[in-house]
């Protein structure tokens, strides 16, 4: 997974894409260029060698004189010596009559013989299963029997050759090598600045908090100018959608709560109207479940936007907490609930968003009331690394199996009527904070902590 994850990002990135085109050429290149320089070293060594192995047969040529009309040779041993250092040295000497008068008697040259008395011929062969340099050339002696001239065949094996083949070739690889990575690296140091003003322009945009879709500030390159341009018009669009979508959750706050509020009070004139009160009231229990939904529905919208694009400031949570507490309990209940607050002793002030804050706080409340407390609802402010806002109550509690399926959108408890979004609404209230919310306690002593960190993420 981890290698396809790799080539996937390979083939989609520019930087690398460019980098193996280029070092793909210089690769090829230097194929190219190892080749060459093999070619001419191997060129250069066989010259050298074939000069000296031209030189020695020249010397052994000068060597041969007539003694008492008997062809005879002086063998010149620092020829001989210069051309044996590394590699074997064959030679054959004849007389014009074609006896061998010194060397060895199975070497031989295929060459003409007017070739021979030219100058010195060079061949390839093969000599007692050994690769050889062939150098032969005829002298021609006054006195001597026949036609006067002696043959002299020099042959040596390709060992030094070929070392000095590899040593120069392999120097030349080396540079060809060493070039081709400094190219390759110079090239990379080239991509990134070439590519620098993108990743400014990268850095901008990552360090943007999420409501900021305002131009992007820095100068792009005339060649991704066009690019930034219509990144700059999808947000300056984004931004439009977004204060349209504002616009629209105010609107149908404001139109849906109305009227739901106007049914209500017309249930109120009906109550005298009707024979069958019950009725009533399980319409008016309905209304209020639509209006609670409603309100939660519209919160939510509120509390998500409102997460993506955070305005946390300083916040007293003794305050808020105490504020919403006298807010979010009615002034009656079916029953007799006794209500307390308790305030953190210690400064309890964090940068906090105060409106997000207060819906999930309102609606811990008011699930501790519909669905929690029995005879008492304590709300405590508690003061540690951060800031805890604890909703206790002498309620059933959630079973420990049911904790976190009911922090999710739209789950309810056995035997719940409501929506299923307050504790959601907590939740995402939380870790838009960096916090969270957990649960503690059981029955008979059950408590739902809204943890705040003293700093929060975004």
């Amino acid at each position: 997974m981890a290698i396809s994850s790799t080539l996937r990002d390979l083939r989609t990135s520019l930087r690398a894409r460019l980098l193996i085109a280029i070092g793909a050429i210089l690769a090829v290149g230097a194929v190219v260029l190892s080749l060459a320089a093999w070619q001419y070293a191997a060129t250069a060594a066989r010259d050298a060698y074939d000069k000296l192995l031209a030189g020695g047969a020249v010397q052994i040529a000068e060597n041969i004189y007539m003694q008492g009309g008997v062809v005879t040779l002086d063998p010149p041993a620092a020829a001989f010596a210069t051309l044996s250092a590394y590699d074997l040295v064959f030679y054959r000497v004849t007389d014009p009559r074609g006896v061998v008068i010194a060397g060895y008697d199975d070497l031989a040259v295929t060459a003409p013989a007017r070739a021979l008395r030219e100058g010195v011929v060079l061949r390839d062969g093969v000599y007692r299963d050994q690769a050889v340099r062939i150098a032969a050339v005829a002298r021609k002696l006054d006195g001597a029997p026949g036609d006067g001239w002696s043959q002299i065949v020099l042959a040596q094996t390709l060992r030094a050759r070929d070392a000095l083949t590899w040593d120069l070739a392999s120097k030349a690889i080396g540079l060809i090598a060493a070039m081709s990575l400094l190219a390759l690296v110079a090239t990379a140091l080239c991509l990134r600045l070439v590519f620098a003003p993108l990743t400014r322009i990268e850095a901008e945009i990552v360090k943007r908090r999420p409501d900021d879709l305002s131009p992007i500030a820095i100068t792009p390159p005339r060649e991704v100018r066009a690019l930034v341009g219509a990144i700059d018009g999808f947000m300056q669009r984004l931004a439009e959608r977004i204060a349209l979508m504002q616009r629209f959750i105010a609107d149908a706050t404001h139109q849906l709560r109305t009227p739901l509020a106007a049914i209500d009070a017309e249930v109120e004139l009906l109550s005298d109207q009707t024979e069958d009160p019950k009725a009533l009231d399980r319409l008016r229990g309905r209304i209020a479940d639509l209006a609670r939904l409603t309100s939660q529905l519209l919160d939510h919208a509120m509390i998500q936007h409102r997460a993506q694009a955070p305005r946390f400031v300083a916040t007293d949570i003794n305050a808020l907490a105490k504020s919403v507490l006298s807010q979010s309990v009615p002034l009656t209940l079916d029953r007799e609930v006794s209500v307390s607050f308790v305030a953190s002793e210690e400064n309890a002030v964090v940068a906090a968003d105060a409106i997000s804050l207060r819906e999930a706080l309102a609606n811990l409340i008011h699930n501790a009331l519909a669905h929690g407390a029995r005879t008492r609802l304590m709300v405590r402010v508690e003061k540690a690394a951060g800031v805890a806002i604890v909703v206790w109550d002498d309620g059933p509690g959630i079973a420990e199996e049911a904790q976190t399926g009911l922090l999710a959108p739209f789950q309810k408890g056995d035997g719940s009527h409501g929506s299923g979004l307050g504790l959601a609404i907590a939740k995402d209230v939380a870790e838009a904070h960096g916090g969270n919310l957990r649960f503690a306690g059981s029955a008979g002593d059950f408590s739902v902590i809204l943890e705040l960190p003293p700093q929060p993420h975004g």
